[in-house]
């Protein structure tokens, strides 16, 4: 069997990233060049992997299986209807599109040719995240709170904290409780940005009753990324970054102190490869497999509809306990 025949169209600071990863995944995929409407750019990119730069996004499509799309959200809708018109796969960087509409439209069209969609959510490949749902099995969740921090970066200056980071978090919540939301409530505030929100928090309560509590900035001096779940009977922290969880629990009653219940604490550290990795090499099985991956195009309507009713409650000011999303 030839192997899958992959492109990456946008090189920009994600898109090498993803050129580097194709790169060393070689056993199982042929990363046949890139494009990028900055030609200079995708030249030297080109030269660094001893790859093609195709002249055209055309170009690029004509001669692959797959295409990994890696440009400013606005330009995923069109760049993703002309692979689906070749018939090629898809992997977009998240958020799926810039309008919800847009997402329906490429959902919908990729299903009538049977292809993979698939939407970079990465952190759904981080390994903490994966083996969290074995953590979880027979837990009842009361809430969780979720911290995603970070300095301001200037290159990341055409959209906001929630489009940007926080819709990370909503898409990991959405695949851990098995339950729709019942209403969202949310504020935010411009810091060093003119147009943009900077620091956003929002909750999202469930309709089984768990609280989501979701915080994202674009103005910390420190790096965070980390989740805190509440059970019935335990506490689990969770840390993205040192692909590390601790649970606390507790334990039996001790003999002779009644009433007092001695903690039990468990921390497990998981080493495995980069998630980025993981997530393409999910790509290439799905389609080989024809598979339906971890984070379909469904999935990234999803969390780009929670992220449009965010980002109307802070633009608009209005906050209600109502989840309502539009078209």
């Amino acid at each position: 069997m030839s192997k899958i025949k992959v492109g990456v169209v946008g090189v920009g600071s994600m898109g090498k990233n993803h050129v580097r990863a194709y790169s060393a995944l070689k056993h199982i995929c042929e990363l046949v060049g890139i494009y990028d409407s900055d030609q200079e750019i995708a030249w030297e990119v080109a030269r660094s992997y001893g790859i093609k730069a195709f002249p055209s996004c055309e170009a690029l499509l004509k001669e692959v299986d797959a295409v990994n799309i890696a440009t400013p959200t606005t330009t995923h809708y069109g760049i993703g209807m002309k692979a689906i018109e070749l018939s090629r796969h898809i992997l977009v960087e998240k958020p799926v599109t810039g309008l919800i509409e847009e997402a329906q439209a490429l959902i919908k069209s990729a299903r009538k040719k049977n292809l993979i969609f698939q939407v970079g959510h990465i952190e759904r490949f981080n390994p903490a995240i994966q083996n969290l749902p074995a953590l979880l099995k027979d837990q009842e969740i009361i809430a969780l709170d979720v911290q995603r921090l970070g300095p301001y970066d200037p290159r990341i200056s055409d959209t906001d904290v929630i489009q940007d980071l926080m819709i990370h978090d909503i898409d990991v919540v959405n695949s851990l409780i098995p339950s729709s939301i019942r209403g969202i409530q949310a504020a935010g505030r411009r810091v060093v940005s003119e147009k943009h929100i900077d620091y956003a928090v929002a909750n999202l309560l469930m309709e089984n009753g768990v609280i989501a509590t979701l915080t994202a900035s674009r103005v910390s001096n420190k790096k965070v990324r980390k989740m805190s779940i509440t059970t019935l009977s335990s506490f689990i922290e969770l840390d993205y970054l040192q692909r590390k969880i601790v649970v606390t629990s507790r334990g039996q009653f001790v003999p002779g102190s009644p009433g007092y219940q001695q903690e039990q604490e468990l921390e497990e550290v998981y080493d495995s490869e980069e998630p980025l990795k993981l997530q393409l090499i999910h790509f290439i099985q799905c389609i080989e497999n024809h598979h339906k991956p971890l984070i379909s195009g469904v999935d990234g309507l999803e969390a780009l509809k929670v992220t449009k009713v965010i980002q109307n409650q802070i633009y608009s000011g209005e906050s209600s306990n109502e989840y309502t999303v539009s078209g």
